[in-house]
């Protein structure tokens, strides 16, 4: 049985989706089959993704087949790879990173157009991508949010924006917000966004 999370890369197997698409969605697919799984309601036996297009205005949002899944790529095995040696700012950021990350002990990953590159292979970051992460944890105990706070101190001193997003059973946060103090903080939820307590999506 097939389970992917948000943040997981798809290879299809074809460019057939569900449902009505613009028809540079299945052109993107036939040149580079990977879509992203998002958060989303899709049929039985269908997964939720969003396909990338040539620029930041083309996205899908559709359902994919599970039979036509090919192969994930989930962001903690992206993070095993060696990211290429392009002078992008975002690229040499997960170069810097790599390392200190893993010692953190945390399942992390790139995603966005980073985590892109390295699935697919075509190189889709440029000079003004964010480095887009996730972190999934399923406590908030005082040594997860010590290697939480380490890992926000460390994106802070890059050079590049990084936008990291933590994953937790009941939904995502922004680090930074999550690391804030605040009672309640804004949690992208298969519901849609919503305000919750940090403990209450643990559950």
């Amino acid at each position: 049985m097939i389970h992917p999370r948000p943040h997981d890369l798809l290879l299809v197997s074809d460019a057939v989706v569900t449902g009505a698409a613009p028809p540079w969605v299945h052109a993107a697919l036939q040149a580079t089959p990977w879509a992203v799984v998002r958060r989303g309601s899709a049929p039985p036996d269908h997964v939720a993704i969003g396909v990338r297009g040539p620029d930041r205005s083309h996205r899908h949002a559709t359902t994919v087949a599970c039979g036509r899944i090919r192969r994930i790529a989930t962001p903690e095995t992206l993070a095993q790879l060696v990211p290429p040696q392009r002078d992008v700012p975002a690229i040499v950021a997960l170069h810097r990173i790599r390392t200190r990350m893993q010692t953190l002990g945390l399942p992390w990953g790139p995603t966005g157009s980073v985590g892109f590159e390295l699935a697919s292979g075509v190189p889709t970051a440029t000079p003004d991508s964010d480095l887009d992460l996730v972190i999934r944890v399923d406590d908030l105990s005082a040594p997860t949010l010590g290697r939480l706070t380490n890992a926000h101190n460390m994106f802070e001193r890059l050079p590049t924006r990084v936008d990291c997003q933590v994953e937790l059973p009941g939904g995502a946060v922004a680090l930074a917000e999550l690391l804030s103090g605040q009672s309640d903080v804004l949690a992208r939820t298969c519901a849609g966004p919503r305000l919750a307590a940090p403990a209450d999506l643990l559950r």
